[in-house]
């Protein structure tokens, strides 16, 4: 494991209020994925980061962590918060692979993604 990751984990003290989650616009449970990563149960962190947001490793990346998760960090009032997004980029890259993402069947009808380029 990358070690300024570890140590931007160990910096979490899990708030019983966690404020970094509630500054997620769709409520990632932060606090649980930073404690699955600490007791380096990957695989459980990652199977819930994925069923929380299929595009987690996008978010960990594009993701205005400044004005939100990290924004919200307690210890960002002081300090520096924890860096969450790293946290969250080597679960999302370290379980991409294996996880599979369930599709709806086909039901012949087709989309269209406006603004998609």
């Amino acid at each position: 494991m990358a070690i300024h990751v570890i140590n931007e984990a160990e910096r979490c003290l899990q708030c019983k209020k966690p404020m970094c989650q509630e500054g997620c616009p769709i409520h990632t449970p932060i606090p649980q994925m930073i404690k699955y990563f600490k007791e380096e149960r990957l695989e459980e962190a990652g199977d819930m980061l994925f069923a929380n947001n299929p595009l987690s490793i996008v978010c960990s990346l594009v993701c205005n962590h400044e004005n939100q998760c990290e924004g919200h960090c307690v210890l960002g009032r002081k300090g520096q918060p924890v860096h969450i997004s790293s946290i969250e980029n080597y679960i999302s890259d370290t379980c991409l692979e294996r996880i599979h993402i369930a599709c709806e069947p086909k039901n012949g009808k087709k989309v269209a993604v406006i603004g998609a380029g």
